[in-house]
């Protein structure tokens, strides 16, 4: 029997586009307020067909994590990018983490439920760590940088940079009970507070 064109585009869900329906609810509702027929509705789809392609719930929520990966991938190169200079871009990308982090309430709701879950979770708990090491990676090189180009005096970055990505966890985990933490106000200075982190702007 000839599929009818619902059930064809049923079938044909993408799961990049499922997994992204998924992490939109998680960001709103949180993982445990979200339910996989919550999920099929979000991404106008069955049930039959989000099963079709993820067989439980932690499959979703690895997947959401891919897709969060990638989202922060392409909006820290934009921030990134849009600076000219070797200490302007590790600027633009420490005030894009503060942001993002901080002021998104989606972003902050998702990633603390994930660090969360990686209590228990040793597949979560390794999929976020390799995000992490890519985090520093990142960070490592920018910093780097802006030490070879003589616009940051730094004598140890490897070490500025643990404690850079430390304070940014830190910070992030006290807003959820100093609210104002999180206040669009304050993002400048807590830029700047983790920036000196990393050693003195020579230029």
């Amino acid at each position: 029997m000839a599929m009818t064109a619902p059930a064809k585009a049923d079938a044909l869900a993408r799961p990049e586009a499922l997994a992204t329906a998924a992490l939109e609810l998680f960001s709103t509702r949180g993982v445990d307020g979200v339910s996989m027929d919550d999920i099929a509705a979000g991404a106008g789809v069955t049930k039959g067909s989000l099963y079709w392609h993820y067989s439980s719930k932690r499959e979703i929520v690895l997947a959401a994590c891919g897709q969060y990966y990638l989202r922060w991938r392409e909006n820290m190169s934009a921030a990134v990018d849009s600076a000219g200079t070797a200490f302007g871009r590790l600027e633009a990308a420490v005030d894009f983490s503060v942001r993002s982090c901080l002021l998104d309430d989606g972003n902050r709701v998702f990633t603390t439920e994930i660090v969360a879950i990686s209590l228990t979770d040793e597949d979560v708990r390794a999929s976020w760590a390799g995000f992490l090491d890519e985090t520093e990676r990142l960070f490592l090189g920018l910093a780097h940088r802006a030490v070879g180009a003589g616009e940051l005096e730094c004598d140890d970055v490897d070490r500025a940079v643990d404690l850079l990505l430390a304070a940014m966890e830190g910070v992030k985990q006290m807003a959820l009970f100093r609210p104002q933490y999180s206040e669009a106000s304050k993002a400048t200075r807590t830029t700047d507070g983790l920036l000196s982190l990393l050693g003195t702007r020579t230029s």
